[in-house]
């Protein structure tokens, strides 16, 4: 009885149809040439295309103690690609990719941009990344990638505001952007 009860429900599991296909605006194989420009938020100059941030990527620590730097990819259109990844590297270690959502805007001198995209650094110690090299890269697509090294920095006066910006120490040991 067990026996016959136990294949009754299989062929009505196997007789249900699965999830239906996730509907994707662009093709996997987007290639968008040289066309995307991975850019990093440095600190107090704000974002830079990754190989011209010469003073490095500006390492936040949020309030929860999340570790993370903003970075953002740029393109002369809109790609229509609804999933990406940010894969990183820090010197010495293995590769690591974390998936991201790249909602497209317009960007300032025209073309489009993503929002900030935070990329973690959770599980790396504190004191292990501050003025260590990282190679990031951007992949939009299976085809479409910008990447670059950079340097993490680092600034313990400061932490991020509820705004997203940093609020830095103002010298009374009290984190009020320096009013």
């Amino acid at each position: 009885m067990r026996a016959l009860l136990l294949a009754s429900c299989l062929v009505t599991i196997s007789a249900c149809p699965g999830p239906s296909p996730t509907t994707i605006d662009a093709p996997d194989d987007l290639d968008c040439g040289d066309r995307l420009t991975l850019t990093v938020r440095a600190p107090v100059v704000g974002y830079r295309p990754i190989a011209e941030a010469g003073d490095g990527a500006e390492l936040v620590l949020g309030f929860q103690g999340f570790r993370y730097v903003y970075v953002r990819g740029r393109l002369d259109a809109d790609p229509g690609v609804v999933s990406a990844a940010v894969r990183v590297t820090l010197d010495g270690g293995a590769p690591r990719s974390q998936p991201v959502q790249p909602a497209f805007g317009p960007a300032a001198g025209g073309g489009v941009e993503t929002v900030p995209l935070q990329v973690f650094f959770n599980d790396d110690p504190l004191p292990g990344l501050i003025d260590h090299g990282v190679t990031l890269e951007l992949r939009l697509g299976s085809r479409c990638l910008a990447s670059g090294h950079t340097v993490l920095r680092y600034d313990p006066s400061c932490i991020e505001g509820p705004d997203g910006q940093p609020v830095c120490d103002g010298g009374d040991g009290a984190p009020d952007g320096g009013l």
